[in-house]
């Protein structure tokens, strides 16, 4: 018999599943720290979770058992500046300035590279937490995003389930590596180089899907929980660069599209208010944490009411 949960048909007799859906956000991805450790405090289950860019990170470590503790641990030890390679020199952009002033073209950002940063070391830093492990070997199904930048379509690093459909439109991999499916998700155009994977150009799941509570309903979920990060239009007066003017637009599609498509599928959302931090300043992931528990705690008795 097939009964109605929340919008979505189960079976009669089977328990009832939840889903976490982490967005990007950078440094502020710490929040989702937060989220977890006050969910946890509460005994609220998490059957699957998926994350995109900075939310990648954690749904994939919490998918393979890092607990919140551990995640803080982390995040204190952290060093930014440690896993930056640096692609791009003065002496490079001299270089491509030259090669776009006498090549004839008339576009500067076409003779740039991909990306200012290679990658490579946050890759090896990703390598500590997952070794060799895929998308298959985690303890709770788990899916990361990103976008092909070349065909336009999703793409999904999905734990598989038996019997569970698959979004249209978009690409669905179940035998990734999470390092692999990681590093793809967290490729914000214009910084990180893509990542190169069969074929495909991958850059930031941000780009079309921010927040990704839809494939937690294609794999089962029957409520879903979302954690929102991203801009929330508040003015900043502060944007004097061109990385700035690029960071800021966007900021600004990823709330549109989270709008229109992330809360869609969302049962709660959980929007811990991060944005004014100064993430350039790594000490301030502790006050990020703080404020996503803080944040989950408020909404502790809407999700219980969605609760069997």
């Amino acid at each position: 018999m097939i009964v109605r949960v929340n919008g979505t048909n189960r079976e009669k007799g089977r328990a009832v599943k939840v889903g976490l859906a982490l967005s990007g956000g950078g440094l502020r991805g710490a929040s989702h720290i937060g989220v977890l450790a006050a969910l946890a405090r509460e005994r609220i289950p998490i059957d699957m979770i998926s994350g995109t860019s900075a939310g990648a990170i954690i749904a994939g470590m919490y998918a393979c058992g890092y607990t919140p503790k551990q995640m803080v641990n982390y995040a204190q030890a952290l060093k930014t500046n440690e896993l930056i390679d640096l692609k791009v020199t003065v002496g490079d952009l001299i270089k491509h300035g030259a090669k776009w002033l006498f090549s004839g073209k008339f576009r500067f950002w076409s003779v740039l590279p991909t990306g200012l940063i290679k990658g490579d070391r946050i890759e090896k830093y990703l390598y500590d937490f997952w070794q060799e492990r895929t998308v298959r070997d985690t303890k709770i199904p788990v899916a990361i995003t990103a976008v092909d930048i070349n065909s336009a379509d999703t793409v999904f690093f999905t734990t598989p389930i038996p019997g569970r459909r698959e979004i249209l439109n978009a690409r669905h991999y179940h035998n990734t590596s999470l390092v692999e499916a990681v590093r793809a998700s967290i490729s914000i155009p214009g910084v990180f180089f893509p990542k190169k994977y069969r074929g495909m150009t991958l850059v930031d799941g941000a780009v079309k899907n921010n927040l990704p509570t839809d494939i937690l309903r294609h794999m089962g979920a029957d409520i879903v929980i979302a954690v929102d990060l991203g801009y929330d239009g508040q003015p900043n007066n502060e944007i004097k660069t061109v990385g700035e003017i690029l960071m800021q637009c966007i900021e600004i599609m990823g709330r549109e599209v989270t709008l229109l498509k992330g809360s869609q599928y969302a049962d709660v959302v959980i929007r811990p208010g991060v944005y004014d931090l100064n993430m350039k300043d790594s000490s301030y992931m502790l006050t990020a944490i703080e404020r996503g528990e803080k944040a989950a705690k408020e909404k502790i008795i809407e999700i219980r009411k969605l609760l069997p």
